[in-house]
């Protein structure tokens, strides 16, 4: 809590920790050294578990087959496929040679692969072992694979790739093909020679090169493609699991075991993956794709203690019938991130662990702002998060200017672990990160006299109605304090006499399901009254975005197939 009260939304919290000064690959070096024989990885459904030694030796055999097959410092790959070991030697083979690995999402359409792959000029792709037709998408997008030839790849459309690895079994019309290789095949090329290489190009990198690609979501276009450095990345993972700096919780990080549910391509996924890096814990990665059967299940069997979900994670989970079978006494933290965790959601939550840390963060900022067991109540029933050590906040109104206290604005933040830049986007990254290292989020928050943020929802996503600005985040509050409503989104549709009106999207207890009357009257007197949902829209799942969270898109368009707008 700031130490005096203050007047103007701006805020400074001093960082107390010293900062990591080393690049991933050196980090890892190190860490292998101190915790050699110490469980780095688990994948539950894989049934594999990787020491910090082991991830070094495959990793830097990865790295040296690179090597061995002519490729260099600055170059790009590109991996495609679920949660599994391989992606993980890949990523960080790619950071000890100071190439960039590009992490493709499962949900990008064909032509957000092809912009993309060119984009980056991505010189390979790596497959994972899952899911089952990752092989039939890449002969959409790769046609010539298709072709009888022993030869290599040629491509009018993809200049620039020449090669492609396949984890499991190689189809024997791929076999034979020059520019294709089985995983296990592919980690064999390497010397002792290019091993050396490896150590020295490692040892060379310095920590503010850009070592990892992590893309926005992509929700209202392109996804863009966000730079970050090896400092960036240790240091804002090095924060995991809630405000460490501060002495009333104290916890033993090296000892932790933490839950990784979300997906590796994602940003917030380089949570779980960097995370033991950083302070020595190990990482039990739940499953190569969600299940709340089996995240419960590896919960339990593997004693987690702490990990990242975002909120539909947490609702599934707590929805399991028999969720009372499972023994959950190992869970100490559970961090949430993506959208606001409702406050009745959080007191549930709590049943089954010990502190329940909401936080906030965006792709070109990675984590910036907590919630802390030990703050005040007022704040904690608020959503009220406050900033990382390190991290600079104000609030400005659209003129550009810091807003008093206790009053709306769009949230600009100054930190360590900002972004370097878009690859290929000048203009984009000015408009997003200005001249004073200020990034504009284009979240809009509220701080107040002591320092603590509530976050109010997208800029964009603010609904203009009779001329007010209207945030859906109110609505969407008290949607879930409802209680046979299991997941809300407001948006808002175009109308021709009040500008937009307010749809309500919900998914709901299917057994006993609400009518639209009966959550227009439980909104009636608890929300703005031109927040009342004119719109009610009853979903089975509510979609969401290549990054996990909830996609006010799709649900817009959905919403407008439905109705008649007017």
């Amino acid at each position: 809590m700031a130490t005096e009260k203050l007047t103007k939304s701006y805020l400074h919290v001093p960082r107390k920790e010293p900062f990591i000064g080393m690049s991933v690959g050196q980090q890892l070096y190190q860490m292998a050294h101190k915790y050699a024989d110490k469980e780095m990885y688990v994948f539950y459904v894989d049934k594999e578990r990787i020491t910090f030694k082991q991830m070094k030796d495959q990793s830097q055999k990865f790295a040296s087959s690179l090597i061995a097959k002519g490729y260099k410092k600055g170059d790009t790959i590109a991996v495609w496929g679920a949660n599994h070991s391989e992606w993980l030697v890949a990523l960080f083979a790619t950071m000890q040679l100071g190439m960039l690995l590009v992490p493709l999402r499962l949900e990008f359409p064909e032509a957000t692969i092809v912009a993309l792959l060119n984009k980056l000029k991505c010189k390979g792709l790596i497959l994972t072992r899952s899911p089952s037709n990752i092989l039939d998408r890449v002969y959409e997008i790769f046609p010539e694979l298709k072709d009888t030839t022993t030869d290599g790849f040629h491509s009018e459309r993809f200049p620039g790739m020449e090669f492609f690895i396949i984890s499991g079994t190689v189809p024997e019309q791929l076999s034979l093909r020059k520019c294709v290789y089985s995983y296990d095949e592919f980690m064999t090329f390497g010397s002792e020679a290019d091993m050396e290489n490896v150590n020295k190009i490692c040892m060379s990198i310095d920590m503010d090169e850009p070592c990892s690609v992590v893309f926005t979501s992509g929700s209202t276009g392109m996804p863009k493609a966000t730079a970050i450095s090896s400092h960036a990345l240790l240091n804002d993972r090095k924060n995991i699991g809630f405000r460490l700096e501060e002495e009333s919780l104290q916890y033993d990080l090296e000892s932790a075991r933490f839950g990784e549910a979300i997906t590796f391509s994602g940003g917030a996924g380089y949570i779980g993956l960097i995370a033991p890096l950083t302070v020595g814990l190990t990482t039990v990665v739940l499953f190569p794709e969600f299940n709340a059967e089996t995240m419960a299940k590896a919960l339990q069997d593997e004693r987690v203690t702490m990990g990242f979900f975002f909120i539909h994670h947490i609702h599934d989970l707590l929805n399991l019938p028999n969720l009372s079978d499972y023994d959950f006494s190992s869970l100490d933290i559970v961090n949430i991130g993506g959208s606001v965790i409702p406050f009745e959601m959080r007191r549930k939550l709590e049943n089954i662990c010990k502190y329940v840390v909401p936080s906030y963060g965006m792709t070109e900022v990675m984590l910036t702002h907590l919630s802390h067991p030990n703050d005040p109540e007022e704040k904690l029933k608020a959503g009220a998060l406050y900033p990382i050590g390190g991290t600079e906040t104000k609030i400005l109104n659209d003129n550009g200017f810091i807003v008093p206290v206790n009053t709306i604005g769009e949230l600009h933040i100054r930190t360590y672990s900002a972004f370097l830049y878009y690859v290929d986007e000048e203009k984009k990254t000015r408009e997003m990160k200005d001249g004073n290292g200020w990034i504009h989020s284009g979240d809009l928050g509220v701080m107040d006299e002591d320092g603590y943020i509530q976050i109010c929802g997208r800029k964009k996503d603010l609904i203009i109605k009779q001329a007010l600005n209207l945030a859906p985040a109110e609505l969407e509050k008290r949607l879930y304090q409802h209680p046979r409503v299991q997941a809300a989104v407001v948006i808002g549709l175009p109308d021709s006499r009040v500008g937009e009106e307010i749809c309500a999207c919900l998914r709901v207890d299917k057994e006993n399901a609400p009518s639209e009357e009966e959550i227009r009257q439980f909104c009636n007197g608890k929300v703005h009254e031109l927040l009342v949902p004119k719109y009610i829209l009853f979903v089975d799942e509510i979609p969401t975005s290549g990054s996990g969270k909830f996609s006010r898109q799709k649900l817009t368009e959905m919403a407008m197939e439905k109705f008649p707008i007017v």
